[in-house]
């Protein structure tokens, strides 16, 4: 008989069986309380989360989530916890991830443990102001502004060579994408390039199904257009489809390489044909 087997059998049977005590034991002796300092609010006003924990262990703080009423995150933060194991959290309500009026859902985590409440909120329904994202084209940052509804941006991306911008979203409900496109960085016109012509209506896509683009505002000669896509939830990228996009030369790739042809002009007058470099006397 095999004795050795047995005996690591046992061995890894052991460890398994201390390890779900210990899980138990820190499960039934990790408790975590968690209220607000009101039961509604309106845009504004400040949103207070306190409570307690049992069983603190230095350094480790309690997460906090907030959900809006579709479920989609509107606040998160870590929270220090004292030494005597409570915890206090305030901020503003409102803001580009919280407009949506209805029942908001507070998590409070410590330890593997969550307890939850809740609070109403008196939003304004939809954002306040445009929140700006940062678009690397081509090596260049560039700023596009947008408001959402219904999900979160999660990324943008820009295909030159199809004049298209590439929003990632992760939708929770039916939305709706809001984007404010400066024309030297994107452009919709009867004609190719980044002036001339009339303003025509952009293209999207909807996780490649068109959808209808609306002009938020008529086009103007202002300095950005403003368009607004409907989404239905679960979408998870849209296209936005122009006519032209910020080149791949920009304004100093165009100075180096007019330096560039400069100094091919100076040295060929200088050593004649370009397969000779010997100085004429």
């Amino acid at each position: 008989m095999d004795y050795k087997a047995y005996a690591l059998m046992a061995i890894l049977l052991a460890s398994v069986a201390s390890v779900a005590l210990v899980s138990t034991a820190n499960a039934q002796t990790t408790s975590v309380t968690v209220q607000t300092d009101n039961t509604s609010y309106t845009s504004g006003e400040d949103i207070t989360i306190s409570g307690t924990v049992t069983n603190v262990q230095e350094g480790q703080p309690v997460f906090i989530r907030v959900n809006n009423p579709l479920g989609a995150l509107a606040r998160a933060d870590p929270v220090t916890v004292a030494a005597d194991g409570t915890w206090t959290y305030t901020f503003p309500s409102g803001g580009p991830l919280m407009q949506d009026s209805g029942e908001y859902t507070v998590q409070a985590t410590y330890r593997g443990i969550t307890e939850e409440t809740t609070f109403d909120f008196e939003g304004t329904g939809e954002p306040d102001e445009w929140i700006p994202f940062m678009v690397n084209i081509n090596g260049t940052e560039h700023e596009v502004g947008y408001k959402i509804t219904g999900g979160t941006v999660e990324d943008m991306t820009a295909d030159v060579a199809l004049s298209t911008l590439l929003v990632s979203i992760t939708s929770t409900a039916d939305g709706t994408l809001e984007l404010q496109l400066p024309r030297d960085v994107m452009q919709a016109l009867s004609v190719e390039g980044p002036t001339g012509g009339q303003d025509i209506e952009y293209i999207a896509f909807a996780d490649s199904i068109d959808t209808i683009v609306e002009d938020i505002i008529p086009p103007s000669d202002a300095g950005a257009r403003e368009i607004s896509i409907d989404f239905e939830q679960g979408t998870e990228e849209i296209e936005v489809v122009g006519t032209w996009i910020v080149p791949e030369f920009g304004a100093i790739a165009a100075i180096v390489l007019a330096v560039a042809i400069v100094g091919i002009i100076v040295a060929t007058a200088r050593y004649g044909k370009f397969n000779s470099f010997t100085p004429r006397l």
